[in-house]
């Protein structure tokens, strides 16, 4: 209904923009609050690390973090606010063989409460081609609705960086990198959280490339 108003009032749709910058509102029922101020004629802040191209939509605003009602984030956050979150992080994963989904799951967790990312922000598992294959792995990312996308070594050893080298890893890959290697070739981006280790499981995260704008409708 909100979403009618807004549009059948020419005003900003907060939802259809958040779609069209690939994010994904974690709190959705924010988006009336939100979208009731617009319509009012009140001024909506929004905050966002990173820069917003082209012309701002009428009755919104920058806004600092902790002020706004609307906020774009990969972090785990509280508040009123509404939180989208971009869907640009990229999980890189090396694991041994026969890892149930089961560790996967406790290692992924204990790696968003370490480096207090948001779930949400991830769109994709990379890993070794040795993997590719990996029962436990495969149904780790179907049970996350996440992309699988596995590199040889010669393509992981010609990601240039700055990685944390394992010679056991190396003798059994041929690389002496995976999980972070992994998570920049399948970002195009890079680097954000550097390896964690735990019960076979290795997990690093990489961020791919983002411009939002606010296009929020076709012109």
């Amino acid at each position: 209904v909100i979403t009618t108003a807004t549009d059948v009032n020419n005003r900003f749709a907060v939802d259809e923009w958040a779609k069209r910058q690939n994010c994904r509102a974690e709190n959705p029922e924010a988006i009336v609050r939100f979208s009731s101020k617009v319509l009012a004629g009140e001024t909506a802040g929004i905050y966002s690390p990173w820069p917003i191209a082209g012309r701002r939509p009428e009755h919104t605003a920058p806004a600092a973090e902790r002020y706004c009602d609307a906020m774009l984030t990969i972090r785990r956050e509280s508040g009123d606010a509404l939180r989208l979150i971009p869907a640009i992080a990229v999980l890189g994963v090396g694991c041994r063989k026969g890892t149930p989904a089961t560790a996967l799951e406790r290692a992924f967790a204990e790696f968003l409460e370490r480096s207090g990312l948001n779930s949400l922000a991830f769109h994709k598992v990379c890993s070794i081609d040795l993997k590719r294959d990996e029962p436990g792995l495969l149904a780790f990312c179907q049970s996350r609705g996440l992309a699988f996308e596995t590199f040889s070594a010669q393509a992981l050893l010609a990601v240039e960086g700055d990685f944390s080298p394992s010679a056991f890893v190396q003798s059994v890959t041929g690389v002496d990198n995976v999980c972070e290697r992994a998570a920049v070739l399948g970002s195009g981006g890079a680097l954000i959280v550097k390896k964690q280790a735990g019960d076979g499981v290795t997990m690093a995260a990489a961020l791919a490339p983002f411009s939002p704008d606010w296009r929020w409708r076709d012109e």
